[in-house]
């Protein structure tokens, strides 16, 4: 899977395209797996990225999606934080959903 980060080396824009850039950048999506934004008129309009990133985010949100529903069809349990509670379903603590190491401090 490619870099979740992009740099400005990594920024396209669509005039570049009509100049002979674009099989330099879809050859460099292929082969190195880098990510591309594409700007048109200083906006970004598109993102190009392999299609193993593709499949991977896809696979991802399609996870994401059948824990949701798991969520919203599970039998909950409560649980109190900073003075207010939620509904969680009984295995929400082994759910993976990539925010990170798990030691890793979110607030």
């Amino acid at each position: 899977m490619g870099t979740n980060v992009l740099t400005p080396g990594k920024i396209v824009s669509v005039s570049e395209f009509s100049q002979g850039k674009a099989g330099k950048v879809f050859n460099d999506v292929g082969t190195n797996k880098n990510s591309y934004i594409v700007m048109k008129n200083n906006t970004p309009v598109a993102v190009i990225v392999s299609i193993e990133e593709y499949n991977t985010y896809q696979d991802r949100i399609e996870a994401l999606e059948a824990k949701l529903a798991a969520y919203i069809n599970a039998p909950a349990k409560r649980i109190g934080v900073a003075q207010a509670s939620f509904d969680v379903p009984d295995d929400f603590d082994d759910w993976d959903i990539g925010f990170g190491d798990d030691d890793e401090d979110l607030t």
